[in-house]
């Protein structure tokens, strides 16, 4: 059978599925992924933003004889000023995780340049998870536009990283003390990925009449419509001294779903609205792809330059040429 064939009999197969089982992964009651998920009511009526700034934070990593090398970059367009990191900031965009000896090197020379420590304190050394480290140098990144008060939509959630209670330590509080200097009060945030969180299965199963995952239960209940709008629901999101709460709108537009979310309820509305005024030819909006693109782009060429450096000085490793072609893909795109 040619490839163009197999491929074609297994999409009619999915599609013939999809009439009878709109959820084609595994049906299973919610997880504890959120705090307590209510809904509150209709999205009222009100007008775009006027004015607002947006953000999109990116990261990549390089290894270099054992230690990983981490960076992140920023764009962020504020009130009428294109803000890139690097290199335009004192805050810093590298960490390193290494043994303890090479990070206290680090440390004592390049003060206040590279991070080798988490927000609490915490050095980088090997057993420290990288995935939240690279989390801590782009939410770090983002508070630092964030918290000069303007209002802004960020690429993210307004409250970053996983339900803390199923957060072990030191990440945990690592996250808090991040959440915790993050100025909301002007925050929007804009969420892409919604194919692992089933908030909407646990409180409008009734209406979409399925137990799956955010964006099929938004592509069920706006079927046959080119612009779809969920109720507005209002989360709790549990710190180790308090209760933060968030509002947030599902919106469908044609075969794409995302997730507009703010801590103050009077952002929300001119939020969704702002979001839809700019939508793509993809149905997400335009602002948001604008941002992810460019602080890939300046991830990317951060980690071409680093690979440049550490081949000619120090020595790089396999796995680094794979993410030098890919970055070079993405600058080529």
């Amino acid at each position: 059978m040619e490839f163009q064939d197999a491929v074609k009999d297994l999409m009619n197969l999915l599609s013939a599925l999809v009439k009878s089982r709109p959820f084609l992964g595994e049906i299973t009651s919610a997880e504890v992924e959120a705090g307590t998920v209510e809904e509150v009511g209709n999205l009222e009526d009100c007008d775009p933003f006027k004015s607002f700034s947006y953000l999109d934070s990116s990261s990549r990593t390089l290894t270099v004889r054992g230690a990983n090398i981490h960076m992140a970059s920023l764009y962020a367009y504020n009130q009428g000023t294109h803000v890139m990191i690097p290199p335009q900031t004192s805050v810093p965009f590298i960490a390193v995780k290494a043994s303890d000896e090479v990070l206290k090197a680090i440390e004592s020379r390049l003060p206040n340049v590279v991070s080798v420590r988490n927000p609490d304190g915490v050095l980088y050394t090997p057993e420290y998870k990288d995935d939240n480290i690279l989390d801590e140098l782009r939410v770090n990144l983002e508070n630092y536009v964030i918290n000069q008060g303007n209002v802004t939509i960020a690429d993210g959630p307004v409250f970053p990283g996983p339900f803390l209670p199923t957060v072990g330590e030191p990440y945990r509080s690592a996250y808090e003390t991040l959440i915790k200097a993050r100025k909301t009060d002007k925050l929007v945030g804009v969420v892409k990925r919604l194919s692992m969180t089933r908030k909407l299965s646990r409180v409008m199963n009734s209406k979409a009449s399925i137990n799956a995952t955010d964006d099929v239960v938004m592509l069920e209940l706006g079927r046959g419509k080119e612009v779809y709008l969920s109720p507005v629901l209002k989360e709790d999101h549990p710190l180790s001294d308090r209760v933060l709460t968030r509002y947030m709108v599902y919106v469908k537009v044609r075969d794409s779903v995302f997730r507009v979310e703010s801590s103050d309820p009077s952002l929300l509305c001119p939020g969704v609205k702002t979001s839809l005024k700019s939508v793509s030819v993809r149905g997400i909006p335009t602002f948001i792809e604008v941002s992810d693109k460019l602080s890939r782009r300046l991830s990317a060429s951060a980690l071409l330059l680093s690979f440049g450096l550490a081949k000619e000085m120090v020595g790089v490793n396999y796995e680094d040429w794979n993410r030098v072609n890919q970055a070079n893909l993405e600058l080529m795109e």
